[in-house]
């Protein structure tokens, strides 16, 4: 059994976030811990991790090792040991067999044929189902008979019919009425423990003090109060968090894209950008800020404040936020990630280039939604244009006189002594002259000589990327713009 001695020393709230490793991290249970988590650092108290591993079937090692790496990536500190459910096993059997021999739980032999049998009658008759008890009437002659024969049986708690209610954190008074849960099964008919169970002897065993969790919950906190009750412990406060939903306002899944971690974090969003972005779906400051660091963002926030109605999930606005991330990363923290990537696929960075390469770099950093998308960007430098934009094409690429000025600009540019990129400088006046040269605008000259050397119609400034990419690409890309509107002709 897990036991954390230390608890009478938190003055603060003692929270967990217990995911079951079933799959990746999803971004609504993501929100749920970082909710937690921020009401322990406020409080000063506890973040524990549980992982409900007790679906042995569903639950992974692959799961466990991502929901820990993606807990971490975000920047997730928990406060003990990570709590494996499972290893709880017996103390969730002990716990159960302390309600039997106490008469508040009973032994159930109704068969799953039977069950399902009266479930369908009471369906089709009434709309609805519950257990009738009839197991709660056996005489102990019957139980021991059924137990001599070794029919099979459940554990069920011996429910109160009264009405439940409590205050919850995010959405009030919250109650049901009597009648409305049957006698919950606490034990399978195999002799393990069943969710309700598990989950009430861990939170009490940990010491938690306040469950916040997702509003599909909410029908389990009440199972899970009868539990407490039964038991004769103290329940924690609840929180009910609102679902994320999708720009459709349905329920965020596969069909709007990425919903994990795991995705978010391949795609190149940041860390501190996703954090950010989950901590307003469905909470605010109350006074209009958006990016705010850990620390503003523990000082302000308040589970109190969290809004009843469901946070619609919008990727553009995460990107949004994350590009203004990326923004403020410098160059020096930004490059190693960007290095290593352009590794894999066999590009150096020559040291004599680096500093125009972080140039480039600066450009981008500023124009890119995710890290994914600069490294996308920065390609142009590593890689000549393989299909230039149709629309650029179109308005570019189709005037004789364009074809013209690129034929020229190539052939000037290898004829100077001089490199006349050797500085962003030189460049602008070099472009400019060759502009007057030809009695044209230099807009003339930079729309159509920036798709010939990036593929696109929109890059940084072209006095800036013509310095970086330096002489030698620039004349080679010319000459295979030209080749490819030589063919467009024919």
């Amino acid at each position: 059994m897990h036991t954390y001695k230390s608890i009478e020393d938190i003055v603060g709230e003692i929270v967990r976030f217990a995911p079951s490793p079933t799959g990746h991290l999803h971004i609504g249970g993501a929100r749920t811990a970082i909710f937690n988590w921020l009401v322990a650092k406020k409080t000063g108290g506890k973040f524990l991790l549980r992982i409900e591993d007790t679906d042995l079937q569903r639950s992974t090692q692959e799961s466990i090792n991502q929901i820990i790496e993606s807990m971490r990536w975000l920047g997730l500190d928990w406060d003990e040991p990570v709590f494996y459910q499972s290893e709880n096993r017996n103390r969730h059997i002990e716990v159960a067999q302390n309600l039997l021999q106490e008469g508040k739980a009973y032994r159930c032999f109704c068969s799953k044929e039977e069950l399902t049998e009266k479930r369908a009658k009471a369906e089709k008759e009434t709309g609805g189902y519950q257990y009738d008890g009839k197991c709660r009437k056996l005489s102990g002659a019957e139980i021991a008979n059924n137990l001599d024969k070794k029919l099979p049986f459940t554990l069920r708690l011996m429910t109160k019919h009264k009405d439940i209610r409590f205050t919850d954190l995010v959405i009030g008074e919250t109650k049901i009425t009597a009648g409305e849960i049957d006698d919950i099964i606490i034990l399978r008919s195999d002799g393990s423990p069943v969710y309700q169970l598990a989950v009430v002897v861990d939170d009490f065993d940990m010491g938690i003090t306040t469950v916040l969790r997702g509003s599909d919950h909410l029908m389990n906190t009440f199972k899970q109060i009868l539990i407490y009750e039964a038991m004769g412990w103290t329940s924690p406060q609840f929180g009910h968090v609102p679902l994320i939903m999708g720009v459709d306002k349905k329920r965020l899944s596969k069909r709007h894209g990425a919903t994990s971690v795991e995705e978010f974090k391949d795609q190149g969003i940041l860390a501190e950008a996703l954090f950010n972005y989950l901590c307003l779906l469905g909470w605010s400051p109350g006074d209009d800020m958006e990016l705010m660091d850990r620390n503003e963002i523990i000082k302000k926030f308040d589970q109190k404040k969290i809004n009843k109605s469901a946070a619609v999930f919008d990727p553009k606005k995460l990107n949004w936020f994350n590009s203004k991330y990326i923004a403020q990363l410098s160059i020096e923290e930004i490059l190693p990630e960007i290095e290593a990537y352009f590794d894999t696929l066999g590009c150096k960075i020559i040291d004599s280039d680096k500093e125009r390469f972080k140039l480039l770099v600066g450009l981008y950093k500023i124009r890119s939604g995710t890290l994914a998308e600069l490294k996308e960007n920065l390609t142009v430098y590593f890689f000549d244009p393989e299909v230039f934009t149709e629309k650029g094409v179109n308005k570019f690429f189709t005037e004789k006189r364009n074809m013209e000025l690129l034929r020229q600009i190539s052939g000037k540019v290898a004829s100077t002594p001089n490199d006349p990129f050797s500085s962003i400088g030189n460049s602008e006046i070099f472009i400019r002259s060759f502009a007057e040269e030809q009695n044209t605008s230099a807009a003339k000259v930079i729309h159509p000589l920036r798709l010939a050397i990036s593929g696109k119609t929109e890059s940084p400034g072209i006095f800036e990327l013509v310095y970086i990419l330096g002489r030698e690409k620039i004349i080679r890309r010319i000459d295979k713009a030209l080749t490819f509107i030589e063919k467009l002709e024919r």
